[in-house]
């Protein structure tokens, strides 16, 4: 039977080199993080001094995404766009850990009165991705999505303490001096003495490191084969975080960790 030779079908689309291409999508994240971080409207020689990139390469890329719907602009200046909501939603409905951890916070933020939250680390930052609020008038309120140190607070030290040596020394070498929110420096040494008890007791407490009036203890969710995952943690005021409810907290912290990582797996 004849069979025609096979005709070669190129894209109509010419892409550059993957090299360049992929150095242009690194770009536009950049320049997405910029304006993330930022938390409001910035202009192009704003975003090219903080991305590091001529100014005619964040003007191309800008508009790259402003036209997908990533980024809108107006009288000049570039904020992040209603496009970026649908893969927000997206990660919080479908991604397996923040699945498995909405109903064991609901559970924690029940029995402890106060707001649960799961933070996943991402460079030398940590990020709310889900939380339950508490149902006091005077709640600890926080945002999912929002951007945190590592350095300071019970979560922070929790996915810090988790960190390889060497990424660990980059962390504390960009921090530089670790100020609490009271004024008092934490040495690097204390610091390092501080994991090393986190890592032996599964237990990490905040009081009025980051913030004043507030009280946290976390605990790691750790994924056999992977390590940590996340910190769960569990936060209030120092008027009812007491320190025999802190000591209840931590028991009750551990096993909701315990219980993410199970209902992780499961979902996996």
């Amino acid at each position: 039977m004849f069979e025609p030779e096979p005709v070669e079908r190129r894209s109509i689309v010419e892409y550059p080199p993957e090299g360049g291409s992929v150095r242009s999508v690194e770009r536009a994240l950049d320049l997405l993080v910029a304006l993330e971080r930022a938390g409001g409207p910035l202009g192009v020689s704003e975003l090219g001094r903080l991305t590091g990139m001529p100014k005619a390469t964040a003007q191309r890329l800008l508009t790259v995404l402003e036209r997908r719907g990533f980024l809108q602009k107006e009288e000049g200046r570039y904020q992040l766009g209603a496009g970026l909501v649908p893969l927000a939603r997206a990660f919080l409905t479908g991604n397996s850990l923040t699945r498995s951890a909405l109903p064991v916070l609901e559970e924690l933020a029940l029995l402890s009165g106060e707001t649960a939250c799961l933070y996943v680390r991402q460079g030398f930052d940590r990020i709310v991705v889900q939380r339950v609020e508490s149902n006091h008038p005077m709640r600890y309120t926080i945002r999912v999505g929002q951007r945190l140190p590592l350095h300071v607070g019970a979560a922070g030290r929790v996915l810090a303490a988790a960190m390889p040596v060497e990424e660990l020394r980059q962390l504390l070498d960009q921090v530089g001096p670790i100020r609490l929110a009271s004024g008092r420096i934490v040495s690097r040494e204390e610091f390092l003495a501080g994991l090393e008890e986190i890592r032996g007791r599964g237990i990490a407490i905040s009081r009025e490191e980051r913030d004043t009036g507030v009280v946290s203890v976390a605990a790691p969710v750790v994924r056999r084969g992977r390590g940590t995952i996340a910190a769960v943690a569990v936060v209030g005021p120092p008027s009812r975080m007491t320190q025999e409810k802190v000591e209840c907290l931590s028991v009750e912290i551990r096993g909701a960790a315990q219980r993410m990582a199970e209902g992780y797996h499961l979902h996996w």
